[in-house]
């Protein structure tokens, strides 16, 4: 009996740790846009940088919701420029980091994607430096490589 559920049980575990899935669900209406906001695991060795920290995401100052450690967020927004702000400086934010900001533009139906790739810089960690040093990028990433990176993070709900 045990030789049998063995196979079983490995099938079932190889399915679990292989690649999510992730389609872009489009705007609910062709005058609105989509942004997905997502960060990725590092790919730096080692312990993840700030993997308990998050940054509040504000979009035109007003919030969108926090953007935690390897997790996407998707936003409806109007056409037109937006500007985003990265920031620590309000109640709901758990990050010490400088603001980040930015401005971005989409049109009616477009789906846009935006990176937040906090890694360690390892150019400025050495023995004697006090504390971590990081390096903190907001990414506009093409659609065909932000799949790629979505699909390995959970979706964060308001």
């Amino acid at each position: 009996m045990r030789a049998l559920a063995l196979p079983f049980v490995l099938a079932l575990l190889a399915g679990c740790a292989g690649p999510g899935h992730f389609e872009a669900v489009p705007p609910g209406s062709p005058s609105k846009a989509v942004l997905y906001l997502y960060r990725p695991a590092a790919d730096n060795p080692g312990r993840e940088p700030l993997r308990f920290s998050y940054p509040d995401v504000l979009i035109d100052e007003q919030s969108v919701g926090t953007l935690k450690f390897n997790a996407y967020r998707r936003v409806e927004l109007a056409p037109g420029t937006h500007q985003i702000r990265v920031t620590g400086l309000t109640r709901a934010a758990s990050w010490e980091p400088r603001d980040i900001k930015q401005s971005f533009s989409v049109a009616p139906g477009e789906i846009k994607y935006l990176k937040l790739d906090v890694c360690f810089n390892l150019n400025e960690m050495m023995l004697g430096n006090p504390g971590p040093s990081y390096l903190i990028r907001l990414t506009p990433m093409r659609a065909d490589d932000a799949v790629y990176e979505i699909r390995e993070t959970s979706p964060q709900t308001p």
